[in-house]
């Protein structure tokens, strides 16, 4: 039988093979979110909708009995909206490892910031931002002579 050892928590648990680990670990009261993270966090799949889970990063200390990371998955963790994290080959997102042999498992782990990355898309999204806003601006002048007001 499959064991999960958590590093921080000192704790281990015995589960069956496949065994999803976010589900085992928060049945068994070990935290994977931040404070902020518990309020705000979702993991939905709605038809072709899909709110995959972002926020219970860990990190795999030792272990080979786990399913291979996916590129989505790797996206997820580095960061989808404006900050970019470094990805470091051990880290996982924890409600996609099915556990199949003895791993031991960091929650919470501490991410590096990838600043040339998040100036990147900070420029971008502010160069899109200032379009959008130009464009607004220049359609209320357009309504704005169409009802005679200027």
């Amino acid at each position: 039988m499959p064991a999960i050892h958590f590093e921080r928590e000192r704790k281990s648990l015995d589960v069956l093979p496949g065994t999803n680990l976010r589900t085992a670990a928060l049945k068994s009261g070990i935290e994977l979110y931040s404070t902020l993270h518990r309020v705000f966090h979702a993991n939905l799949e709605m038809g072709p909708v899909k709110f995959p889970c972002g926020a219970d990063v860990i990190e795999i200390v030792e272990g080979k009995g786990i399913n291979a990371r996916t590129p989505e998955e790797e996206a997820v963790i580095a960061g989808r909206w404006f900050l970019k994290r470094k990805v470091a080959p051990n880290m996982r997102l924890a409600c996609q490892v099915a556990v199949n042999g003895d791993v031991t498992v960091r929650t919470m782990p501490v991410r590096e910031l990838d600043k040339e990355e998040t100036k990147q898309r900070v420029g971008f999204l502010g160069v899109v931002g200032g379009f959008f806003l130009l464009m607004a601006l220049m359609l209320g002048l357009i309504g704005l002579d169409l009802v005679k007001l200027i």
